[in-house]
């Protein structure tokens, strides 16, 4: 019986790699609120671990037509149950440490020391080495990342640099980014990157690139040490955090993405993380991940770049979600998926107007 767990609060255990974690409000809620949706692409049969199972089962019921057939079920019923495998959103030691404390055997689990390879394999300093072997191959491509362990120096290259991004190597979406211009760093800015180095031992350093258009990849760690291509992902995002994503058949998304990068070079990106990503995951990991995109502008204004590491999401993404409810013919519509917050956080979906 294969037990499946939303755990949103994934990338901020990363971050504090504790045991026991009092995440903030929000990403409770939006546990609470979407704990269901594991339903969407889970077998039937499977286990579903919510924190209100009616809220649930009410909640899932408003995409019936999606949602398999799946029991719900809390803390307590799950020590009754016989799991044999788990899927969560992403492995972390704090949702480690909740399963075990709720009778999941240990057998099923990884150990710490997978957990901790997971960990340090989803700290954004790896980004530097995929864009370094990537950009050598194409001249179309574009992307650089650095890794910095001495606020002296982070000081230091952004006074150089003057228009950067910087990024904490552990953090939620859009939390833990930071845009400099001009060299200055604000109050704010200043107690960001000291408390980020001080704390995860070095942070990420960007150049500010023309972003045109967010999208992403999404592929899943097979058992065997391989990588499997799942699909494209084109999502929106508002001050780095995300927003929707578009519900399509997998030829109407690459068409347009087309209008800035050719149906070939689509098909490259996709082999070179194929052939990379085997070497790189080591078989340390299974199951999916995502790696986002960007479109860039090129600065003699004549056509577009493609920066093809701007984050690897070692988990679950909103892209995989995406695929898993996205029309299968070109009958259907195309759609958008959101999340939105009213009294609670709700996955919509509703007619795309423009993208």
């Amino acid at each position: 019986m294969k037990l499946h767990i939303f755990n949103p609060e994934h990338d901020i255990a990363l971050a504090f790699n504790r045991r026991h974690l009092t995440v903030p409000h929000a990403a409770q809620e939006l546990r609470t609120n979407l704990g269901w949706i594991p339903a969407l692409w889970a077998d039937d049969g499977d286990l579903v671990l919510t924190d209100d199972t009616a809220f649930a089962r009410k909640a899932a019921s408003k995409m019936r037509e999606k949602v398999r057939g799946v029991r719900f079920v809390g803390r307590e019923e799950l020590k009754k149950c016989p799991v044999d495998a788990v899927e969560p959103w992403g492995w972390d030691i704090t949702l480690r440490t909740e399963l075990a404390e709720a009778g999941v055997e240990d057998a099923v689990l990884p150990t710490q020391m997978q957990i901790e390879e997971m960990r340090q394999l989803s700290n954004r300093r790896h980004t530097q080495g995929v864009l370094q072997s990537f950009c050598k191959e194409e001249d179309w491509l574009c992307g650089e990342s650095h890794y910095i362990n001495s606020l002296e120096r982070l000081l230091q290259v952004i006074e150089q640099r003057r228009n950067v991004v910087v990024k904490a190597p552990w953090s939620s979406s859009g939390r833990g980014v930071r845009y400099i211009t001009e060299g200055k760093l604000s109050p704010s800015a200043l107690g960001f990157v000291s408390r980020v180095v001080k704390m995860q031992g070095g942070i990420m350093l960007e150049p500010y690139y023309n972003k045109v258009k967010d999208f992403g990849m999404e592929f899943v760690a097979r058992i065997d040490g391989s990588v499997e291509y799942a699909g494209l992902s084109l999502f929106k995002t508002q001050n780095g955090a995300y927003t929707g994503n578009i519900l399509a058949t997998e030829e109407e998304k690459s068409e347009l993405l087309q209008r800035f990068i050719t149906s070939e070079r689509i098909e490259r990106l996709k082999l070179m993380v194929c052939q990379y990503f085997p070497g790189w995951i080591n078989k340390a990991y299974i199951g999916p991940f995502g790696i986002d995109m960007m479109i860039v502008a090129r600065s003699d204004a004549h056509g577009f770049m493609v920066h093809p590491c701007v984050e690897i999401n070692l988990r679950r993404t909103m892209g995989h979600v995406a695929i898993a409810i996205s029309p299968q013919d070109r009958l259907q519509p195309s759609k958008l998926m959101t999340i939105e917050h009213d009294v609670n956080y709700q996955l919509k979906v509703r007619r795309l107007e423009d993208y």
